[in-house]
């Protein structure tokens, strides 16, 4: 079973990598929330759902121009959470069509300024990490170059 101390242990070996980004990956009711909520608690980090970095407004924009301004939408909402290390759990939610996103990317990028705990419902196969959405268990899939950067909980 991953501890709360499993998870600042592993966070305390990947400060030091260009990408500050930590995927506690497991299946519905695995956990995950609970043991990111109880970071929040410990560390006094920020817990936010994932759809709280995208706003209503950029839902307006047409669909082909969201890509080139997601980036500066997500981290103004990370700097208004005023937190020394990020939260985040509902991925999915970035995941979806209409968004017109390649959200991995953009947690990366941005993981080099504001430190990002990600709780990814899904599975990690080899150096495959799915992304599991209306039981669809391979919903997305992206390559993970780091699996120090991955702990699973299933």
């Amino acid at each position: 079973m991953v501890t709360v101390q499993d998870v600042k242990e592993r966070w305390e070996q990947i400060q030091g990598d260009e990408e500050r980004i930590l995927f506690i990956v497991g299946g519905p009711g695995s956990g995950k929330s609970l043991l990111i909520r109880e970071l929040a608690e410990q560390k006094g980090w920020k817990y936010l759902e994932a759809k709280q970095l995208i706003e209503e407004e950029f839902l307006l924009v047409p669909r082909d121009e969201r890509p080139k301004l997601a980036e500066d939408v997500i981290r103004q909402a990370l700097t208004r959470s005023d937190t020394e290390v990020v939260l985040l759990d509902g991925i999915n939610v970035l995941f979806a069509p209409i968004l017109n996103l390649e959200p991995l990317d953009i947690l990366k990028t941005i993981s080099k300024t504001y430190p990002i705990v990600v709780g990814w419902r899904g599975h990690l196969e080899g150096d495959q990490l799915y992304l599991e959405h209306n039981n669809n268990p391979k919903h997305a899939v992206v390559t993970i170059s780091q699996p120090e950067h991955v702990i699973v909980i299933d």
